[in-house]
């Protein structure tokens, strides 16, 4: 498994068996992690006759993403790569207690239009911020991911015969080779994106009409794109790390007894699920809450993990004391470059190292962070029981199981 460098944010390319390898992407960070990273190696996977078996886009967010913008758009323009299957919950997979008509009127055909133009412009505005610039990867207007799946034609979750990813849909998935285990999002999650992009388009025109109008998936994934754009966030190092020197893991892990809760909607649709191959268990938990996470590994036959990929790359709002005592595993993943928001907290890290001092555990950074190092000290790994290996954000972090 390959976890490559994407800034703050996500890409991880999974890789099943020895010869004629099942490959499964998970997110694509920033246009620049596609560029310097991901495209190489899918290129290397078209060269050997292999294709992507399934893509995942876990949820709308600009360093989740961005990469997959590029990549989908370049596939489509000169194919270089199968893509057997992909994951990605829409506009279209949402539930509306609202009945929908075949065409919209022209008044409410200006106010998506207008929020795709919106989008458009803030979408090129995060592409040009990147260090990679260059004609192709321009944003085309309306080119959101919904639009660029459809162009190409690819198998859009056919796994929930092409309905929503929804952990209660359906039991475990059953691959050619492996298994995939849904956790989350619920109805309820993604009732709530529903009820969000319905209270959007209430600001702009009272009792506005639905349809399955291709323009409906642009408008609501720019939406909820621009989000980022609005969101205003707590930040996760309001105690900053020179604090915690004097301090002891427990004592850090101990000092907010009420756990954070992450509250975003679009975090909370985040597609997260269990790969079983070959005897391992592999957790990605993209952002989700740790509510729904914590409810249903309680309801899994077998509760440990090979490895555990921390939801929104370490922050205390997703990990929870519940959420760690479920997480049997002895391997964590961190994957950011700790620029926004601060990740990962020092504060979760310690939690889950105090909650599982007994146990052997190693943490994987993709970067080095303000809180990798602090958790370097021999002292501290030596009572709490765990070891650390931080990557330079040159190359990707290669993780073999």
């Amino acid at each position: 498994m390959k976890m490559f460098p994407a800034k703050n944010g996500d890409c991880f390319l999974v890789s099943l068996g020895l010869k004629n390898k099942k490959h499964i992407l998970i997110d694509c960070g920033y246009v620049e992690t596609y560029r310097k990273f991901l495209k190489k190696e899918l290129i290397k996977i078209a060269n050997n006759d292999e294709a992507i078996d399934l893509m995942v886009i876990t949820h709308i967010d600009q360093d989740h993403i961005l990469g997959a913008l590029s990549f989908i758009k370049e596939n489509n323009e000169a194919p270089f790569i199968e893509i057997k299957e992909i994951w990605h919950n829409s506009y279209r997979h949402l539930q509306f207690e609202k009945e929908k008509v075949e065409k919209i009127t022209k008044k409410e055909m200006e106010i998506l239009s207008n929020e795709v133009v919106l989008g458009s412009s803030y979408l090129q505005q995060q592409i040009d911020k990147s260090e990679i610039s260059d004609e192709d990867i321009s944003a085309k207007q309306g080119s959101m991911l919904a639009a660029l799946i459809l162009e190409g034609g690819y198998s859009w979750n056919e796994s929930f015969k092409g309905n929503a990813v929804n952990c209660e849909n359906m039991n475990p998935i059953v691959k050619d080779q492996y298994t995939l285990t849904l956790l989350s999002p619920n109805t309820n999650k993604l009732k709530r994106l529903s009820t969000t992009w319905l209270r959007e388009l209430k600001k702009q025109k009272m009792n506005f009409l639905l349809s399955d109008e291709q323009i409906f998936d642009d408008a609501y994934e720019f939406f909820l794109f621009r989000q980022d754009e609005h969101e205003v966030v707590e930040s996760d190092i309001s105690s900053k790390i020179n604090n915690y020197n004097e301090k002891s893991i427990e004592e850090i892990a101990l000092q907010n007894p009420i756990d954070k809760v992450d509250n975003s909607v679009i975090n909370g649709s985040s597609i997260s699920f269990v790969i079983q191959y070959c005897g391992k268990r592999l957790l990605f938990l993209a952002d989700a809450h740790s509510d729904i996470i914590s409810e249903n590994i309680s309801k899994l036959e077998e509760k440990y993990f090979d490895l555990v990929k921390l939801s929104h790359h370490g922050s205390k709002k997703n990990i929870s004391k519940n959420l760690i005592e479920n997480l049997n595993s002895e391997l964590f993943l961190i994957s950011t470059n700790g620029d926004k928001h601060g990740h990962p907290d020092l504060e979760s890290l310690a939690k889950i190292l105090y909650y599982q001092r007994h146990k052997s555990k190693t943490l994987v950074f993709n970067y080095e962070t303000d809180t990798s190092r602090m958790l370097n000290q021999s002292n501290w790994k030596e009572k709490y029981n765990y070891r650390i290996c931080v990557s330079d954000g040159t190359d990707a972090t290669i993780v073999k199981l």
